[in-house]
Formats: C-alpha cells, sequence, structure tokens
C-alpha cells in the first residue's frame, strides 16, 4: 500500500489545491492536541468549504461540456443546494452528555459486523477519511472490538468530512464504492493511504480492489452522493458532534479515539441492560 502515498506525493500540490487557511489551521491543531478528537472552527467555515468544494466540481462539468446547462444554473444550483441545508437562527449549543441515548439514525449507511439491525450493540461512527485519530480507531481499536464482540455488534460508518476538499472527495470515492459493493475496502485502503486522497490517489485505489472504473468515475465525478454526505454532516451537527472520530453507542455519545477499554465498558454495560430486560 506504500506505493500509493509515495506516487501521489510527487503530484499532490499540482492536482490539489489547499484547504483554506482555517482548514489548514484545524489540521495542524489536530497534529499537535493532546486530546484524541480533531477540533473544529464554526459551523459557517464548514459550510462555506461545502459551497466551495461543490461550485468547483459544477464548473468543471461546464468546462468538459459533460451537461448542456449554462454555468450560472449549476452555480445557482449548487448555491441553492447549500444555503438550503443551512439551520436558520443561531446553532444551538451541543449538549453532548454521555448519559443521554440520543436518536442516532443509520440511513442506509454502509454496516460491518453483526447483520441484523436488532443487534444488541450498534455503534454509528461519524468519522473524517483524513482524521489521523479516525485512523488510529479504525485500524486498532476497531478491530478488536469486532473480534471481541463478534456477532453482537453492528458498526455504521456515516461521513463527517471536515479537514478540506481531499476529505469530501475521499467521502464521495467512498459512497461510490459502497454503490459496487466495495466500502470497506475502499475504507481500510483510505485510512491505511491518508496521503494518497487525492484524485489519482483515489482512483488507483478503485483499480486496486477491481471497481468497474467508467462506473466509478462517472459517479465519483458527477458528485452523485453529495446530498447524501451534507445529510450526513449536518445530522452529525444536529447531534452535537464536534469534531471526529464522534461515535454512538447504542445512542449514547462517545468523543475520540478513546482506548478499548472505554468501549468495553460501555459496551459491556449495554449488553448486561439488554440481557436483564430479557
Amino acid at each position: 500500500m506504500s506505493d500509493l502515498t509515495k506516487d501521489s506525493e510527487s503530484t499532490e500540490a499540482a492536482r490539489t489545491a489547499p484547504p483554506p487557511d482555517d482548514l489548514q489551521a484545524q489540521i495542524e491543531a489536530e497534529k499537535a492536541a493532546p486530546a484524541a478528537t480533531v477540533s473544529r472552527e464554526t459551523f459557517n467555515s464548514v459550510v462555506i468549504a461545502f459551497v466551495c468544494l461543490i461550485l468547483g466540481g459544477l464548473i468543471g462539468y461546464v468546462g468538459r461540456d459533460r451537461a448542456a446547462v449554462s454555468e450560472e444554473a449549476l452555480i445557482d444550483r449548487a448555491v441553492q443546494t447549500v444555503v438550503a441545508a443551512v439551520p436558520r437562527g443561531p446553532t444551538p449549543v451541543p449538549t453532548r452528555d454521555p448519559n443521554v441515548r440520543y436518536p442516532v439514525e443509520e440511513k442506509g449507511n454502509p454496516a460491518r459486523g453483526a447483520d441484523d439491525t436488532n443487534a444488541p450493540i450498534t455503534i454509528i461512527a461519524f468519522g473524517d477519511f483524513l482524521c489521523s485519530f479516525c485512523r488510529r480507531f479504525e485500524t486498532e481499536t476497531m478491530p478488536q472490538i469486532m473480534e471481541t464482540y463478534a456477532g453482537q455488534v453492528r458498526y455504521v460508518y456515516r461521513d463527517y468530512p471536515i479537514l478540506g476538499a481531499n476529505s469530501v472527495s475521499a467521502a464521495h470515492a467512498a459512497e461510490c464504492a459502497n454503490d459496487q459493493g466495495h466500502f470497506w475496502e475502499f475504507h481500510d485502503w483510505a485510512f491505511a493511504n491518508q496521503n494518497a486522497l487525492n484524485r489519482e490517489g483515489i482512483l488507483r485505489i478503485a483499480e486496486r480492489i477491481g471497481m468497474d472504473m467508467p462506473q466509478f468515475t462517472t459517479c465519483f465525478d458527477g458528485q452523485i452522493h453529495e446530498q447524501s454526505i451534507l445529510e450526513d454532516y449536518l445530522d452529525g451537527q444536529a447531534l452535537g458532534v464536534t469534531g471526529t472520530p464522534t461515535f454512538f453507542i447504542n445512542g449514547k455519545i462517545v468523543q475520540g479515539a478513546q482506548p478499548f477499554t472505554v468501549f468495553q465498558q460501555l459496551i459491556e454495560a449495554e449488553l448486561a441492560a439488554v440481557n436483564a430486560a430479557g
């Protein structure tokens, strides 16, 4: 897998514009922060990042003559999509009470582990493919949870891309991979190759895992899953997600890449409650 990272480094600067200054500051803050959570600026700055990404993709379509729609109409559609999603009035301060059981939905997002949606334990994660703390959880803690509680835990991944354009691109690619039944393969490759998640690196991953490339490229370049990614993000906002990774274990919030013992304690408590209820 390391060859993906090596090959992409020489083309990263030419192919990917740097994120806005506030998002770059978040990336640097993540590297230096002692707590295992990626901090985030205000909701408005992230919405602006979404607007920039959407506008860039749609204007690119005009340049490639992919649709017989005027540039102004495409820009209007992009702005209307994002503006319509922005909640009116002040953003409420999230509660983030670990004792509260929040109503978190899967909404058809990829799941692994127990097949039954009525599994005793459901963990719903809000993650970012460029988040180093997410990588730590996904590569170290999550496999341990799945091995220890095989058949009892259902793990669902939802998108919360807050670290710039490549974060959103990786989320789009993962959704397109999911269309072909390759989400978890892409998920594992992406977290193992975080420095290779520009367009060229993403296409190489797609080829490596055997996806139908014309279908994948059409989906990826067309940003087919734009609305579902934005919906995941806004749902996370409403639930009080302030950074990645954030988890809901049977609705109870756990923030950051906590050690296995933290997850184990909560899972054991939930299993005990299920067993007591008969």
